[in-house]
């Protein structure tokens, strides 16, 4: 097969050089329409006549598209021109691609089928982790739903599976773990347990995938205490129960950078073919992928500045080069092509534009950043003993200087990704929220066991880094394990109400209004439909015989009332519908105060035509 494919792609590459040109012409003839073209042949198109969504911003960026691609076209002509025998050969090497690729992935897989030998006592060292890592987890699990992940699967969850991968109101859709999330729901029915599970099993299986990674970069011992570090770190566990995109990210930024090693230095086709499909697929779970996979990039090229035949597979830096281009080119069309039910129905501006990840204002900048260096080091910390942290710290510090005593790599890609990161703060201005951050935690828990471990070299340091290290994962795994227990049977104050209106009610539940602020909302939605209840609960243009208003105290002002009158004010359904002196107080926690209050019915009647018959109770 691969023989015919290769056969068929020397005929498609005559064909294309036949076409270079014309191409180059084509592409530019758009570039310099002005919009008033643009817009007139869009007019045209489009069924009523009028293609709203052609906005100035949309012809801007298919203009500077199609420009791109007139000088790709246009340098491919002059090269093709100048110099065919060179041209040749590329296209030769193009067309040989999926024969190697074939040919690669045999030697791939028995490479990855050795990593996992049973005979490895460190492999099972690595089970015993990851299975202490996946039951604190399973201990978590069921915990109680936060705002964002509740949204997730109320709006994209429960919606038809087109709409989940073409919507893109808010950057809460994780648009590869929503499809996730919409096939649960439609296959299995509503569970915050099940809804939560693809987000578990990507935080479990971080845990070999660090192993394997510390394993390719430094050593057996390094690659234990980051698979040990990365089972119990505070950040990693509390994404890996909560049902959002944070840990399939994390777990495919892993996966990657391994893939981007092992492809280096084996200068393995089907190795760089699964970096551009993994790559592309974690653009496809969070545009923030932007950060790991440039700080892939970034790493490579630094290998090619920094060019070492040792642990490299390609025999000078212009090969490499060529690979890192051809991997950039392709992770991009392939990103484009997964965006392209979201380009075609929310709008470009939904993606590049949404208010909710755009830049901050220059003037507050540092400032922001600020509270976001004390926000990042804090998720990194979590709950974990003082101690550990500041043992963790000291491996941070001492990592780069034990790079070359402890790393098979002389570049480090945490460095890369850092180094990316900061070139893009003048440009970007991002607010770096820890969670969008979460793919640095493994990485940062590799580098300080690096540190640590690379003090086995040391003459003094030799003999206790091993103990330290083992201390510092008994001393997390016990912490988490303690915080897991904690939890276990938590019942969150959203789903206490829910039960609470239920029990109040009975028959006649499903005729009342529930009013709640948009920050509190969602888990209310989850659990309503999970115990039963319609949406229309929370529904002002349906008549009720009883009003609930659910406040959480601990709002932030800027986020949503935090007291009765002002969630009245808001987002009550209106006084005159309630007899104000029939307030009853259900739940008072800290997160979540549910009032209740008997309505008028005559002004129900007078506004909605109706009033719900009241069942009575059995």
């Amino acid at each position: 097969s691969g023989f015919i494919i290769t056969h068929n792609m020397k005929k498609i590459s005559v064909i294309l050089r036949r076409s270079i040109l014309p191409a180059a012409v084509l592409c530019l003839v758009p570039a310099l329409c002005p919009f008033s073209v643009w817009k007139s042949v869009g007019n045209r198109l489009a069924s009523d006549g009028e293609l709203e969504r052609l906005t100035q911003g949309s012809v801007t960026v298919l203009r500077l598209a199609a420009a791109a691609f007139a000088a790709v076209f246009f340098a491919l002509a002059v090269w093709n021109k100048t110099a065919p025998e060179s041209f040749s050969r590329f296209f030769a090497s193009l067309a040989s691609l999926p024969a190697r690729c074939g040919r690669d992935a045999a030697p791939f897989f028995r490479d990855l089928r050795g990593a996992f030998g049973p005979e490895d006592s460190s492999f099972w060292m690595m089970l015993i982790l990851f299975s202490a890592g996946l039951l604190i987890r399973l201990l978590r699990v069921g915990g109680p739903l936060l705002h964002d992940e509740a949204y997730s699967i109320a709006v994209w969850g429960r919606s038809d599976l087109f709409y989940a991968i073409s919507d893109y109101h808010l950057p809460n859709n994780h648009v590869l773990h929503t499809v996730f999330l919409n096939l649960i729901y439609h296959l299995f029915g509503l569970s915050p347990e099940l809804m939560r599970i693809p987000a578990l099993l990507c935080g479990s299986l971080l845990i070999p995938a660090v192993w394997l990674l510390g394993r390719l970069v430094y050593n057996d011992f390094t690659a234990l205490t980051a698979a040990g570090l990365t089972a119990f770190a505070p950040f990693l566990v509390f994404y890996s129960v909560n049902a959002r995109g944070y840990t399939m990210q994390t777990l495919l930024t892993v996966l990657t950078v391994g893939l981007a090693v092992y492809g280096k230095r084996k200068r393995n086709v089907f190795a760089w073919f699964l970096l551009i499909l993994l790559s592309g697929l974690n653009f496809f779970t969070l545009p923030v992928a932007l950060y790991p996979f440039g700080g892939i990039c970034v790493w490579l090229f630094l290998n090619v500045l920094f060019f070492r035949r040792e642990n490299c597979g390609f025999e000078n830096r212009w090969q490499l080069f060529k690979y890192l281009i051809f991997m950039g080119i392709c992770v991009s069309m392939l990103s484009l092509l997964l965006y392209l039910p979201i380009l075609r129905h929310s709008g470009w501006n939904s993606l590049f534009g949404n208010g909710y990840i755009g830049g901050t204002e220059a003037a507050t900048y540092g400032q922001t950043m600020l509270s976001r260096i004390t926000d990042n080091v804090n998720a990194f910390s979590g709950d974990l003993p003082r101690f550990v942290v500041v043992i963790l710290a000291a491996g941070l510090i001492l990592s780069p200087f034990m790079l070359r005593r402890n790393s098979a790599e002389h570049v480090s890609y945490t460095a890369a990704v850092l180094l990316w990161v900061l070139l893009l703060l003048p440009v970007q201005r991002p607010n770096l929220w820890p969670r969008t951050m979460t793919f640095l935690h493994p990485f940062l828990l590799l580098c300080a066991a690096s540190g640590l471990c690379a003090l086995r070299s040391l003459p003094k340091a030799g003999a206790v880094a091993g103990p330290v290290c083992a201390v510092l994962i008994l001393c997390a795994g016990i912490s988490q394990f303690r915080t897991a227990f904690l939890s276990r049977q938590t019942v969150g104050p959203d789903e206490a109400a829910v039960r609470l209106i239920l029990e109040r009610e009975g028959p006649n539940a499903a005729n009342v209004h529930i009013a709640a602020a948009p920050e509190d909302d969602a888990p209310l939605w989850v659990y309503a439909e999970q115990y039963g209840l319609p949406r229309t609960v929370f529904d002002k243009r349906k008549s009720f015989n009883a009003v609930y208003v659910f406040v959480n105290p601990l709002n932030e002002d800027d986020l949503g009332p935090k007291d009765l009158p002002g969630m009245l004010d808001q987002f009550g359904p209106g006084n005159n519908f309630m007899v104000m002196e029939s307030e009853e107080v259900l739940l008072n926690e800290p997160k979540g105060i549910l009032y209740r209050f008997d309505v008028r019915e005559s002004a129900v009647r007078k506004s909605y035509g109706d009033y719900p018959e009241i069942i009575p109770a059995d």
